[in-house]
């Protein structure tokens, strides 16, 4: 077998399996003729690694004509397809090959060039035979299953599920292989991880696909870190301020397995590198700059500059991990090696290191592109590797595409952007179009009209900077070296991406002219919705689908015969256009009931409707195609809650916060769900979660489905605890909270769901406290004393003063106890206690040491050396930074605020807080700190009203009885030396303001009148 594609595929094994060499009295299909054929010959082992190689030539070899070029220098068709089925015509058998590559209801793209040799590729690589024999064979069918991903305009649930499983048995056999030390061991590994991110990436794993990069720059011992350097960035700074910078210094030396590469052909890790590879001469085992490279645009603006000028090689303190995935030291300190950098000159990489921040950036702003934040944090990425010089012809380009795609969202670097993409666009078209030769074969080449999607011909492509010559391009070696690690826009993709900037920056009459060139009707149909052309969009997908013939109104006409390709797709489009749910229900049918979107579509059109139960059932046929689909199983929950089917709602959302476990809404959306539930019954197993993920609320949703993280030390069955799933809810919303510490509703539903849980039952105090000090900050502005909870309030103020004796001064001063006002000081540091197992790995809700164990009692509990433990600190620390200050007008708020100012023994205040509460309730209208000062009569009010009044005063005469006599704090003296006239006045300011109420005999009346009698005979009795 030869070396070059065109030898390798004109092998006689090759021909033997096209059907070359085959004689039958009547011609077979094509399909399943090489399929056959293929499992036949499959049954010598000693053939699978030449199979293997066929397969890697067909991949490469298509990967060149469609993503990095230069053009093939044969011609595909002739070489595939044995002569007797190019004669029957070749369009019928390309057809063929695009309905047997359709997967889910996707196709690929209709003018995907030379897809004849993806499809040999697929047919090969993704036999079991082949695939499941070993490393080389799995890996092989991982990346053809990819590429096949990326031929689809949709995302392909079975092909996920493929790649995925793939992945995990590649990952597991790798990391034996890397603990034994095999050949290319390490090598091996870093590129698989490096794929597998990748493709995380595309799925939209990003926090997985990071975790991937990031064990892959450990592994290559490749140190890079996201810092901050003083610099000036415009032309016009007149000092210097700190500046984002990725500083990154690849390894000294690679070892033998990167520069000679030995064992991965030897092995057939990569069979196709015999002809991709350089000579062993040129491995090298330090990076070393390429002398060409794509062309990097000037910024050209008239106030940025075009790199950052950086005044220090000194750089700052990091970026918090939170913010940015980097690989350093665990106390975040920047490595030495990269604090001896210089930001404006530093090193050039190693092109897999080049890979893995470029792989980083895609994957941070693959979630929100549009972030500015996130933007500035991962355009030093990009620019680390265009900055540190080209070693790879590839890498450069993709670094280029990066770079664009950040700049395209900021109106100063945006038409450097556009006119960068645009420039990597026409490189990828000149150099993936072949040259027009004319052949000497009568058939007519079927790539005339297939192999030039970007222009009308393929003769002469302008382009937007001059072609570069052979000797300023890179080899077929050097493009395709890390074609897998980089995985390049297919051209197509490419030319989409430029059409949708030109849509981003109001160009759409370019937009469209590329579109249509492209023959992507969904978004040319898509362009003319967004620009209020509706009409032509509805007519142009009928045509397409249904014929002129059968341009009507109605909805029930047959379609096309064969119909167009990616029909599921524009059906679902014209359903979205005309708002009729009859186009989603034809694709699902013409689809064999395998496009998910047509069901999630039929779901959101029901949902709009309100027909709930016809939408649930949509969204769960969506869900057997697409398991792993957040948003469906969103929508699904919040379906089950509105239909009160508690139990399919906790799992819904189960599974939503199983896929994204930063999905704030989901966790709260799961614990409104488990309080619905019923209380546990006797005789079900009651344990706890996993401690390393208490939030994983998989335990509520069936008791077998639970497992415990220690099984040697739970028994089989315990005592069911009724509050079961109110503690599950509890710690959904702290997840929740955590992940969204700006959102009232959140933390007013924690508070709530945590005061629920009674003192029998252990109630975590120190969450209900903390929560209702976030409930607090976060709307006191707008509500004032309104947003304090006084019902739970009155339930923790009740817990702390019948638990514990607040300190005298004595015995402050015995255990060097601090002053009351400063006893709490800890309090901002520790928010949350340790209740209820919180581990405090929740980030944002720090986990406090309490100095003493929490008792749920209602017993006096002695304080140890004078200091108050945790519980009631936090209480205290909510009471004055929070709650005092809000307390205007409400009367049971200043009650409560009495009995908290006596049991910490502030009788002064004590009485204070009683008068402002009792002012409170004699003028509602004002604000209980000041009296207003007129008498308003109470003759007139209503009989509660009127009782309410009385007992207030009633309740406010036993305050002076109980406080005035009391010792004053601090200062000493009387509370109040003259309580009993302000007792009398307090009954007689009341008595004085209903005559009406003498007059009619009331019982209250009589009462106060007999509380003022008794203070009078108290008085009388002091004075004898």
């Amino acid at each position: 077998m030869g070396t070059s594609f065109l030898e390798i595929l004109q092998d006689s094994l090759t021909r033997k399996l096209l059907g070359f060499e085959a004689v039958h009295a009547e011609p077979i299909p094509f399909i399943s003729g090489v399929t056959s054929r293929l499992k036949f010959l499959l049954n010598d082992a000693m053939q699978q690694l030449s199979f293997l190689k066929i397969g890697y030539t067909a991949l490469e070899a298509f990967l060149q004509a469609n993503c990095t070029g230069p053009p093939l220098d044969f011609n595909a068709d002739e070489v595939i397809f044995p002569e007797i089925y190019r004669n029957q015509g070749l369009e019928a058998l390309r057809q063929a090959l695009f309905e047997d590559l359709s997967v889910d209801g996707s196709r690929p793209y209709p003018l995907t060039p030379h897809l004849e040799l993806f499809w040999l590729a697929k047919v090969i690589l993704s036999n079991p035979t082949l695939a499941e024999a070993g490393f080389n064979g799995r890996r092989a069918r991982l990346r053809v299953n990819f590429w096949h991903q990326k031929l689809l305009l949709e995302e392909s649930p079975s092909l996920r599920d493929t790649i995925y499983a793939d992945a995990d048995v590649l990952e597991h056999q790798l990391t034996s292989r890397l603990a034994f030390g095999g050949a290319g061991a390490e090598e091996h590994f870093v590129g698989f991880l490096i794929e597998r991110a990748v493709i995380r990436t595309h799925y939209g794993d990003d926090a997985l696909a990071r975790a991937d990069l990031a064990k892959a720059a450990t592994t290559r011992q490749f140190q890079f870190v996201l810092t901050g350097a003083l610099g000036k960035r415009t032309k016009f700074q007149d000092r210097d301020i700190s500046q984002l910078v990725v500083l990154a210094k690849s390894r000294d030396r690679e070892p033998e397995p990167y520069s000679s590469r030995k064992g991965s052909r030897v092995e057939g890790a990569k069979s196709s590198e015999a002809m991709v590879e350089p000579a062993r001469d040129e491995a090298v085992a330090t990076p070393k700059a390429t002398a060409t490279k794509p062309e990097s645009l000037l910024l050209n603006d008239d106030t940025l500059l075009e790199h950052i000028q950086f005044q220090s090689p000194t750089p700052e303190a990091p970026v918090s991990e939170d913010t940015m995935t980097h690989v350093a030291s665990p106390n975040s300190d920047i490595p030495p090696q990269l604090a001896s950098l210089d930001p404006a000159n530093q090193p050039l990489l190693f092109p897999i290191d080049s890979i893995i921040l470029l792989a980083t950036a895609s994957s941070i702003t693959n979630t929100s592109p549009d972030d500015g934040l996130v933007r500035e944090e991962t355009l030093p990425y990009a620019t680390r590797v265009l900055d540190g010089g080209s070693s790879n012809w590839q890498v450069y380009t993709q670094a280029l595409l990066v770079r664009s795609r950040i700049e395209g969202y900021r109106a100063r670097t945006a038409e450097r952007g556009l006119l960068q993409l645009q420039a990597l666009v026409d490189q990828v078209i000149v150099e993936t179009t072949p040259e027009p030769t004319s052949s000497a074969s009568d058939v007519k080449d079927p790539t005339t009209s297939t192999t030039e999607p970007a222009g009308p011909s393929t003769t002469g492509a302008t382009t937007f900077l001059p072609k570069a010559t052979p000797s300023e391009s890179a080899s077929v070696a050097e493009r395709l070296k890390y074609v897998y690690q980089l995985s390049p826009p297919l051209r197509w993709e490419l030319e989409a991406e430029l059409a949708q900037r030109w849509t981003q920056m109001g160009g759409l009459k370019t937009a469209l002219d590329i579109y249509t060139r492209l023959q992507m009707y969904a978004e040319v149909a898509l362009c003319l919705a967004a620009t209020n052309q509706e009409a032509k969009a509805v007519e142009l997908l009928k045509d397409l689908l249904f014929g002129e013939s059968q341009a009507a109104d109605s909805t029930d006409r047959q379609l096309r015969s064969p119909p167009p390709a990616d029909t599921p797709r524009l059906l679902c489009i014209l359903g979205d256009i005309t708002d009729q749910p009859s186009y989603y229900s034809l694709a699902w049918t013409v689809s064999s009931n395998r496009y998910a979107r047509a069901q999630r579509s039929l779901g959101r059109y029901h949902t709009k409707k309100r027909d709930f139960p016809r939408a649930a059932e949509a969204y769960t046929l969506a869900l057997r195609i697409s398991r792993l689909d957040r948003a469906s199983w969103f929508a699904l929950g919040c379906l089950q809650l509105e239909q009160e089917e508690w139990m399919s709602a906790v799992e819904s959302f189960t599974r939503c916060v199983q896929l994204d476990d930063r999905d704030a809404e989901s966790w709260s959306n799961l614990a409104v769900a488990l309080l619905r539930l019923d209380k546990p019954v006797e005789g079900t197993v009651d344990v706890r979660p996993e401690p390393d993920r208490e939030a994983a609320i998989t335990a509520t949703t069936s008791a077998a489905e639970t497992v415990d993280g220690d099984e040697t030390t739970t028994p089989p069955t315990q005592k069911t605890d009724p509050y079961r799933h109110l503690r599950d809810a509890l710690r959904a919303l702290r997840r929740a909270a955590t992940l969204k510490r700006d959102d009232a509703r959140i933390w007013d539903n924690y508070l709530t769901v945590a005061a629920s849980i009674p003192p029998s039952a252990n109630t975590p105090w120190g969450e209900v406290i903390q929560a209702m000090q976030r409930v607090v900050e976060l709307r006191r502005q707008r509500e004032g004393e309104k947003c304090i909870d006084l019902k739970i309030l009155a339930v923790l103020t009740d817990y702390v003063t019948g638990t514990w004796t607040y300190p005298s001064r004595e015995e402050e001063k015995d255990g060097d106890g601090e002053d009351d006002d400063l006893q709490d000081e800890d309090f901002a540091a520790t928010a949350t206690a340790a209740q209820d197992g919180q581990s405090g790995k929740d980030e944002g809700i720090p986990t406090p040491t309490p100095t003493t164990t929490t008792t749920t009692t209602t017993t006096t509990t002695a304080t140890q050396g004078g200091k108050l433990p945790y519980i009631p600190r936090a209480f205290l620390a909510l009471i004055d930074r929070q709650i005092s200050p809000l307390a205007t007008s409400s009367a049971p708020l200043w009650t409560l605020l009495s009995r908290v100012a006596q049991w910490r023994r502030r009788p002064h205040a004590a009485l204070q807080w009683s008068e402002k509460s009792w002012r409170a309730v004699l003028e509602p209208g004002s604000s209980a700190a000041v009296s207003s000062g007129e008498d308003t009569t109470f003759d007139h009010v209503a009989p509660e009203r009127w009782r309410q009044v009385v007992d207030k005063t009633v309740w406010m005469m036993a305050r002076y009885r109980e406080l005035g006599p009391l010792p004053r704090e601090r200062t000493g003296g009387p509370v109040e030396a003259k309580w009993r006239f302000k007792a009398r006045s307090a009954a007689r300011r009341v008595l004085g303001r209903a005559k009406a109420w003498e007059e009619r005999g009331d019982e209250d009346w009589a009462r106060l009148k007999a509380a003022a009698r008794e203070v009078d005979a108290d008085a009388a009795a002091g004075a004898a």
